[in-house]
């Protein structure tokens, strides 16, 4: 049968039908690609965001850095001996002591907290039967008259541990002083070595 003029085939409109709705489809797809997703709300934190809490370690290191050096509060700890001496300010036997004829370069330190004390260039022979100084490092002894006011008791300034009496007057030195101290209530530093660090007394 022969075509009727101005009309089209069915074949040749199916194809044209096909051919835009494939056109449509890959539009559609191209759209949907540079679409952005929707970003999911979350209560976590974001990878950005600082940590609620310090990394563990922080305050050790923060620690470390620090240079100050730990105060030492707790005394050295005593003999039953050294303690009657410096606590309960007895008196060692004449002639006994450990440093009374020791002539060594050095330093004396308080037996309890480590203050330097006395130096051995201030130390003199007064045969009392005590080691002897006629003076004192600056600032590092502390005098106390006795109630009757026949003695002066010296104590260590820094810890109040005691030390002996000081006596005046007596002209066996230039300095006409004469500190009589313990053995018990002093430890010996030869020159050069390093001498320990001060305990301070805790704090009231």
């Amino acid at each position: 049968m022969p075509k009727k003029p101005g009309h089209t085939p069915r074949r040749v409109l199916l194809t044209f039908l096909m051919n835009a709705a494939l056109i449509v489809g890959i539009a559609a797809i191209g759209c949907a690609r540079a679409k952005p997703m929707p970003t999911l709300q979350s209560n976590t934190e974001t990878p950005d965001a600082p940590p609620a809490h310090p990394i563990e370690g922080d305050d050790e290191m923060s620690a470390a850095d620090s240079n100050a050096e730990p105060i030492r509060t707790e005394y050295n700890e005593l003999t039953p001996a050294e303690a009657r001496v410096i606590v309960d300010k007895g008196t060692e036997r004449a002639f006994v002591g450990e440093y009374t004829d020791l002539k060594d370069p050095g330093t004396f330190v308080c037996r309890r907290c480590n203050t330097p004390l006395y130096h051995s260039a201030d130390k003199f022979e007064s045969h009392c039967g005590w080691p002897s100084f006629d003076d004192e490092i600056p600032g590092a002894v502390r005098r106390i008259r006795d109630i009757d006011g026949s003695r002066t008791e010296i104590v260590c300034k820094n810890c109040d541990g005691h030390l002996g009496h000081v006596f005046l007057g007596e002209r066996m030195t230039n300095k006409n002083t004469r500190h009589c101290v313990n053995s018990l209530s002093m430890k010996f530093y030869a020159e050069g070595k390093t001498l320990p660090a001060v305990i301070k007394p805790k704090p009231e």
